[in-house]
Parts: C-alpha cells; structure tokens; sequence
C-alpha cells in the first residue's frame, strides 16, 4: 500500500481505497469503514489484534449461540468455513473450524477465541465493520484494510437483543474461497436470525418465571410491598411504590440489585433506609432450567421515617461517642456493638476490610471500658504447632482475667483446623468468669461459623462505606479538618458526585488516606473533581496491593494526560494496546469517565 499521511474525509479514504482495489464500485459502506480505520491510525502493513483473558461465555449471547453453532459445525464437517460468535466490542467468543488449511491460517491472522476484531484495531473486517456500522456486510479480498485479512471473505451480521434491540454481538462466516458471497451472506443472516429466536426464547422463559413467581407473591393472602429484580427487569407493586420513595427507594433498589445478582442469596436480610426505617427483605430465588431468573423480595417495612439531616452539612455529625455518620445502617451498628460491650457479651463484628471495626472497639472501650485493660492479637503466622499453642496458651490466659478485654482481629485468617481448636478452648472457658471477647472479620472470606457465633452471643454486621451514601461527605470532612486543620476547604459538587460515585473498596480506610492527600497538597477554598487522586475515578471492587494500586495510578495518570487516548498511553508505558485494555478492565478503569 502506498504511504500516504492519514485523512479524515470520505473523499481521502474513496481514493485510497480505489487506489489498492482498483474497484470503481466502491460500496458505501466499506468506504466509510476505511475512513474510520484511518482516523483510529490502524497501520495496513500490520495486525494487531488485542488478546483478552476469559471472554465471558456464561452471557445470554453465548448461551445462547454456543448450542446452535455446534449443531451447524457438525453439519458442515471438513467444509473450509470458520463459524465465530463475537460480543459487541469485537471479542471472539467462540470459534468452530473443522478444515486444517483454514484453521492454520485463521490462527496465523489471530482471529481466535479472545483477540478483539473491532475495526479500531484491525481496521475493515466482517467483525468489525458490521458491529460498528449495526448492518450485516461481506467484506472480501482487497476490501479488507489490513494487508494480512485480504486473502480471506467474511460475511457478518449483528445480533440484537429481541426486545430491546440493543446490540449484544454478532455472528461470522470466514472462508477463503471465492464466488460465494451470495450463500455466505444468506447463511450467516439465517443463523443469526436462530441466534436471536434462542434469545428471545431464553429471555421470554427467564422473563415469564420471574413474573410468573413474582405475581404469586402479589397474590398471596397477605402480600404487602413486592419487589422482583433480575438483570433485566424490576418490578414492583403499588403498596412498595407508595410506601418506599425518595432516597429510600434508591437505598432498597441498590441493596436489593446487589442481592439479586448473588445467586447465593436467600433468606431474610434486614436493610437500614435513609429515613431512619428498616426494610426486611424476604429473599426468594426464581431458578428455572438450571439457570437463575432473579429474585422476588417480600418487603416489610420497620419503623416510622425521622427528620432528615439539613440538605446543607457544614460540620460532620457526630454521635455521643465522636463516631462521624448518621446514616441508619451505620447507627444501627454502633447501637447494637454497644448494647452488647456494656453488657458483656462476647462479640462479633462482621464487616469488609476499612470499614472501622477496630475504630468502633476502641471507641467503645474509651467510653465504657473504664478498669479493664484492652488487647488485640492477629492470626498465628505459622501453622507449626509450638507457634499454635503458645498463641492458644495466650488467648486463654488473657479471657482468665475478668477485667480484660480481647479483640481477636481477622478471624477469618484462621485455618480450619485452629478454629475447631480455639472453639473447643472457648467452650471450656464458657460459663465461668472471663473477660470479654471481641472477634472481628471479613464475611467475604470467612465461611459459615455457627458454633462460634453461639459462643460470642452476638453478631454484628458493621456496613461498608458504599451502603452509607450519606456519610461519604460527612466523612470526607471530618478527615480533611483532621489532616488541614487550619485551612476552610469545601467541595464542588461535582467533586461530590465522584466522591459519592466511588466504590471505595477500602471503604473509610480508604476514604481517609485520600482525604490526607488532598490535605497535603497546596488548593483552593474549594476542592474540585480534577483534584481528586485517580483513584477516585475507577468503578472496580477489587482490593489493590500495593503494587496493583501504583499500576493502576500509572494507567489513570497516563490516559488523563492523554485525553484517554488509549494506545498512546500504552506507547508511554512500554506496552500492548492488548495488555493495556486488560488491565483497564482489571482495574475498572473507563476512559471516558477521565474526560
């Protein structure tokens, strides 16, 4: 291909196209796709098709595509004809090929399972080009942008959601025979239409069972307030329309979406609303043909709503015992962890990693423990049975002393075996006089254990900072008058939508070390989006090492100084558009929310 300075127009990509093709009928659509290739930068000389680990195979698309394309590739054994299923970013699926000379030299192209044929990367293929133009298009030969793809023909088409119409992925045939255009085109249209059919019918079934569950539920002598969710769909009748609204109503759908897509969660949760009420859930799973629909939810509703804080914070809130947050669930906490330390109860506090269990023991202790001595021990560094046994020697010489206080942290770093050890030394010291035991986890990690909850006499379940949207705010401030305590800083709002947007998978630990960040660095009276540390952009859950948090940094640094141009930054930092875009997806990084 002649060297020639990329244009934007479709005058410029007409000519170039016409150049190396020599075809005077240009179709439309194939030229618009050339241009788009040119204003990506997509080299002709070279492939570079990005590799993804797990593609996601469990999606409506593949589920159901995967069975129809096996039938097809049994029926078209030994025929030189590739059959690929793609999601709507380009990523290939899936792929059938029983011909040897073909699967040499699709693997030779990398249009296999996991690399990404988007025309951004690979400029004008069947993939691509009918994913971004949303019609189906043969693109064959020397219609291809990409030197590498010209001796191959692809018809592809797009598959739509049945109901909503949005694209889901497509469906394409790659051959490098000649002459049948005709039969391609018409093939992949007719298996796509099958593709769509086994969606609808797997969505219209889905859709029918959870409908089906959700109206017995309304229907039941006493129904009260319903709610169904499933990915797709929300419903709910007119007694929880009316009795839950405003900032309760958003606080209960986002508890109840993060329930319904757990499939493991059944059983009645207990949910704190803004106003002060408490929603119990009553969670049923609607499961049909090995396959979860969604979840029906039977509502009650505890308590009467109390007067909300004024829409303007000035000052962070406080309770009695200096805790900062007035949200429901969080005083609920506070409230229980409390009843059960002055009665002298054995505790359990139950919650993810930041979110203040250590704070709220020793916040407890300062106002109620006056007399009795506080200790903290971790999890034995060592399995050897001398490091076990002196750590067990420890524990019950500490609880044989009525005016300690023990708080075991991070319980659920305990092996199995030293727990049914540790439950068997407690139910020994059950019963006769000993100081009080505190035991704190992580419920994402630790398993069931019913026996030593018997033995604390109390769970407590201490809220991660993502269920308290209220206190974000009230907490940032407190922690940015800790760490500048001579400066009056405020936020734009929207540095408070990011703040409040934010997953903070640290949760308040989290929260806090950017606020003593942002306290260091020279600012204004106000405190703005842009000021905000990268990480405050991001939409994963994921905890970070701290390795994984100084890559992540680099990749946000890299593309806000870009302008979220994703493969200059990857030029920057020494690596593969491929590998860049993986751990984008790591890392939940957006480019367009760094714009």
């Amino acid at each position: 291909m002649p060297h020639r300075q990329p244009g934007t127009s479709l005058r410029v990509a007409r000519e170039l196209y016409l150049e190396v093709t020599k075809d005077p009928s240009a179709r439309p659509v194939v030229v618009a796709s050339w241009q788009r290739s040119m204003e990506h930068k997509v080299k002709s000389g070279s492939l570079d098709a990005p590799y993804l680990d797990n593609p996601n195979l469990e999606s409506p698309l593949a589920r159901a595509a995967l069975p129809i394309v096996d039938r097809l590739h049994e029926q078209l054994a030994d025929d030189p004809v590739s059959m690929m299923i793609t999601d709507r970013n380009g990523v290939v699926l899936s792929r059938k090929v029983s011909h040897e000379g073909l699967t040499t030299n699709l693997n030779r192209v990398r249009l296999a399972p996991g690399h990404v044929f988007a025309e951004r990367y690979v400029g004008t293929n069947g993939i691509g080009t009918a994913l971004a133009s949303g019609r189906p298009v043969m693109i064959a030969g020397l219609e291809h942008y990409v030197e590498a793809l010209r001796d191959f023909h692809c018809a592809a088409v797009p598959i739509l959601h049945p109901t909503r119409r949005t694209l889901l992925g497509a469906f394409n045939l790659t051959t490098i025979r000649q002459g049948s255009d005709g039969m391609l085109m018409a093939f992949a249209r007719s298996v796509a239409a099958q593709i769509e059919g086994e969606i609808a019918a797997i969505t219209s079934r889905r859709e029918r069972a959870l409908f089906h569950d959700y109206m017995e539920a309304c229907s039941s002598v006493r129904p009260g307030p319903v709610l169904a969710m499933s990915r797709d769909v929300v419903m709910m009748n007119d007694q929880l329309s009316a009795a839950v609204t405003g900032p309760d109503h958003d606080a209960l759908l986002d508890h109840a979406r993060e329930l319904a897509d757990n499939p493991r969660a059944e059983g009645t949760r207990s949910l704190a609303l803004p106003s002060g009420r408490v929603a119990e859930l009553r969670i049923s799973r609607c499961r049909r043909e090995d396959s979860d629909a969604g979840a029906v939810f039977r509502v009650r509703l505890i308590g009467r709503p109390q007067p909300g804080p004024a829409a303007l914070v000035t000052t962070p809130v406080r309770s009695d015992l200096g805790l900062v947050g007035s949200s429901p669930h969080w005083l609920r906490a506070v409230a229980d962890s409390r009843a059960e330390f002055v009665a002298g109860t054995w505790l359990h506090l139950s919650g993810e990693a930041g979110v203040g269990k250590r704070t709220l023991v020793e916040t407890l202790h300062r106002a109620h423990g006056a007399g009795r001595r506080l200790e903290m021990m971790q999890p034995p560094l060592s399995d050897a049975p001398a490091v076990t046994e002196g750590w067990l020697h420890d524990i019950a010489a500490l609880l044989a002393v009525p005016s300690n206080v023990l708080v075991l942290r991070d319980f659920h770093l305990v092996s199995d075996q030293l727990r049914q050890r540790l439950r068997k030394l407690l139910t020994h010291l059950d019963g006769t006089a000993t100081g009080q035991l505190v035991v704190t986890s992580q419920p994402s990690m630790a398993g069931a254990d019913d026996q030593l909850d018997q033995l604390c006499g109390a769970l407590v379940e201490v809220p991660p900072l993502r269920h308290r949207h209220g206190d974000i705010e009230l907490l940032a401030r407190f922690f940015l008058r800790k760490y500048r305590p001579s400066g009056e800083s405020r936020f734009s709002p929207d540095a408070l939508t990011m703040l409040q947007r934010c997953p903070w998978p640290q949760n308040v630990h989290q929260l806090e070390s950017v606020m003593r960040k942002l306290a260091r660095r020279p600012s204004g009276p106000t405190i703005h989006a842009e000021d905000l540390p990268p990480e405050c952009r991001v939409s994963s859950h994921k905890v970070l090492t701290t390795i994984e948090a100084l890559e992540r940094d680099a990749i946000l640094h890299g593309l806000m100084n870009r302008n979220a141009n994703v493969q200059r930054t990857a030029q920057d930092l020494g690596i593969s558009r491929a590998t860049m875009y993986r751990k984008m997806r790591r890392y939940g990084i957006v480019p367009s929310n760094l714009t």
